[in-house]
């Protein structure tokens, strides 16, 4: 991966270091040493973690966060290749392994994408004015200092549209600690997960062209033939998707012989995929990811047993772990520490708009009969956010500056980039350490309950 780390363009503009300073160089043998350290660290972090019943990949976070290395930046590592195997290979898993008869059973298939599209649509506009509404609060106090409005704007945008994707590891961990936790609900989150993180680049992209209508003196882009591109690319993606998701199918049936293969060569057929989308349209690589998932497990299901869908899902989520301890390290060792911890208010902010606009969601788009109320409570609770949107969050300026020649280093202060990024991922660490104390807690009260109702005399 560290090949292509010279074609990265990320700014650092989250670097508590002047601008002219160059970035890190690294050698090839040092980039393999630090990461096979790393993936070790992180099998002791996790340790720890589950004694204190929280994710591992919070201490690589803090741990990456106060540890300073001189004139580290974003381009030292590639971090966007990293963050686009995690999240195709994400998508994949999530559309392969996702039990859409057991959804269809219970009346939950229908729903579950209506939470996923409408309540992901829902949640964004709630925050656009909640989140915009904090930012000029805090600004009266010192934060993101002499930055205009329209600017103000555009970052609260990028809040908007890294915390609107869900985060299946950070739903995994929980899971995981909960027994015999009910089988609908982890597919409910699956879909929804899918989803929104599948539609997040095509969403940013058209919130950012809302944003441009409304102040076009920040770029001289054609706003319609953006447009046309981010429908073409969707098109494009679900196209590419079913197209790759029947030719992997067929390789699968007629050539590969072992399991290890199996991993191999739908790993391949994925980043293939994402690759074919966005270099043609640099749209639509998420989606085909997710498409493909789908036409496999719909196609593959039927001549194959449970256990190498079983197998095939362990694997591809191992490897999704291991980036995201990546992830949340390198994101971490970008950012400044004591300006992390001066924008914790406003991360904290940002947090209680996430937990506010969930239950509103689960009880306007999940209407199905079919789910008991207790299951709806632990919904209502639960919208997990983690790596997938930090990496977001920091690598929008150069989303703004490929996609619609917006120079955020320009626009804003060295302040405000380190408030959009810290916001963002204050609010996940936030999110991740209270739903593992809290989720756990809730499920067993609402088993508790439930025993009760079954067997009063118990």
């Amino acid at each position: 991966m560290y090949f292509f780390a010279s074609e990265n363009n990320i700014p650092d503009v989250l670097e508590n270091s002047s601008r002219d300073i160059p970035s890190l160089e690294i050698s090839f043998q040092t980039t393999l040493v630090a990461f096979a350290l790393l993936l070790i660290v992180s099998i002791f972090c996790d340790k720890f973690g589950i004694k204190l019943s929280i994710p591992g990949s919070i201490f690589l976070f803090f741990l990456g966060l106060f540890i300073n290395i001189e004139n580290f930046t974003f381009e030292t590592i590639p971090l966007e290749q990293v963050h686009v195997i995690a999240l195709c290979v994400l998508l994949f898993f999530s559309g392969l392994t996702s039990d859409r008869l057991l959804l269809k059973r219970s009346n939950l298939l229908f729903s579950s994408m209506q939470l996923a599209l409408f309540g992901t649509a829902f949640s964004m506009l709630f925050w656009l004015v909640y989140v915009r509404f904090g930012l000029g609060l805090f600004q009266r106090f010192g934060y993101a200092e002499g930055v205009e409005n329209g600017v103000l704007t555009l970052i609260t945008v990028v809040i908007i549209y890294s915390l609107s994707v869900s985060d299946w590891n950070s739903f995994s961990f929980v899971a995981r600690k909960v027994k015999k936790f009910q089988t609908v609900l982890t597919n409910v989150f699956k879909v929804e997960t899918a989803i929104s993180a599948a539609i997040s680049v095509a969403v940013a992209e058209i919130l950012v062209l809302l944003w441009l209508q409304i102040n076009p003196e920040y770029t001289t882009t054609n706003s319609l033939v953006l447009l046309q591109d981010i429908f073409k690319g969707i098109l494009l993606g679900v196209v590419c998707g079913m197209i790759l998701g029947y030719l992997l199918n067929l390789v699968i049936r007629h050539f590969v012989t072992s399991k290890p293969q199996l991993v191999l060569v739908a790993f391949g057929f994925t980043i293939l995929g994402y690759a074919f989308s966005d270099l043609s349209l640099r749209h639509g690589g998420y989606l085909c990811a997710l498409v493909m998932g789908i036409v496999t497990s719909l196609s593959y299901r039927s001549s194959s047993t449970e256990d190498e869908i079983e197998f095939l899902s362990e694997e591809l989520e191992s490897l999704n772990i291991a980036c995201e301890a990546i992830l949340f390290f390198a994101i971490g060792l970008g950012l400044d520490a004591k300006s992390f911890l001066i924008d914790f208010p406003v991360a904290i902010y940002v947090w209680l708009g996430v937990i506010a606009i969930r239950p509103v969601c689960v009880r306007l788009f999940l209407r199905s009969e079919t789910i008991a109320t207790d299951e709806k409570r632990v919904l209502s609770s639960w919208s997990p956010k983690g790596a997938v949107s930090m990496a977001l969050v920091v690598q929008a300026p150069v989303l703004l500056e490929e996609m619609f020649q917006i120079n955020l280093i320009e626009l804003a202060p060295l302040q405000a980039y380190q408030l959009m990024a810290n916001s963002v991922c204050g609010a996940v660490i936030i999110s991740m350490l209270v739903k593992s104390v809290f989720i756990p807690k809730l499920h067993e009260r609402i088993s508790a309950n439930s025993k009760l109702v079954a067997d009063p005399l118990a």
